[in-house]
């Protein structure tokens, strides 16, 4: 569980570094200001967690079902629950809370990471004609795109989940729901590319052990 403790406490200081707004903000906040932001620190965050000694259990009852546990699901709820435990933190100023969630549902990911086993993280794909362009070229750059897009999807649906959507023009709620069809489709990509280069940095692992 060490290494998954240290990539999340890398991915706490990344969004501590960056300037997260505190109240429900338009889309063109997300997608243009956050995104310009997150440019700064992309390299810089993944030198660093490229850093961190990979490890994790060796794969056992390789017979079992993995069904929605495989590693790249289980790091897309990983991601969002660091996002959710920074708001909770942040902008809810409920520190307590966060910590429990923490130690509660983020560990308990962490955990099933550690102990996972290979599965097939396609799973989750939707069939559209949707085309999205991601780059990753390797396990710390899925991982950290992984992250800041569900980082901007979260920030980008507060303002539905807070205020009224009613209110708000026809045009930007077609932004909105443009906006939702892409990222979510970046992200079930990513989903598939972490896990495949998470499992290439395994067993490139053993292959040297």
């Amino acid at each position: 569980m060490e290494y998954f403790l240290k990539v999340a406490e890398i991915a706490k200081k990344t969004l501590d570094a960056l300037p997260i707004a505190l109240t429900p903000q338009p889309l063109d906040y997300s997608l243009n200001f956050l995104e310009g932001k997150i440019d700064e620190i992309r390299k810089d965050v993944v030198v660093e967690m490229e850093k961190i000694n990979f490890s994790k259990k060796d794969q056992k009852n390789l017979d079992i079902a993995i069904g929605l546990n495989t590693v790249g699901m289980l790091l897309d709820r990983f991601t969002i629950l660091l996002v959710k435990e920074w708001c909770i933190r942040n902008k809810n100023s409920n520190p307590e809370k966060a910590d429990l969630l923490f130690e509660t549902q983020t560990k308990e990911i962490i955990k099933a990471l550690d102990e996972s086993n290979k599965g097939y993280s396609s799973v989750n794909s939707k069939i559209t004609n949707i085309q999205v362009n991601v780059n990753a070229n390797s396990w710390e750059e899925a991982f950290f795109e992984l992250f800041f897009i569900n980082l901007k999807l979260w920030e980008s649906q507060e303002v539905l989940y807070i205020k009224d959507i009613s209110k708000l023009p026809a045009e930007e709620l077609r932004d909105y729901i443009k906006w939702f069809a892409n990222g979510n489709m970046q992200r079930n990509v990513l989903i598939e590319i972490a896990d495949n280069y998470f499992w290439q940095k395994y067993e490139l692992q053993n292959s040297k052990a």
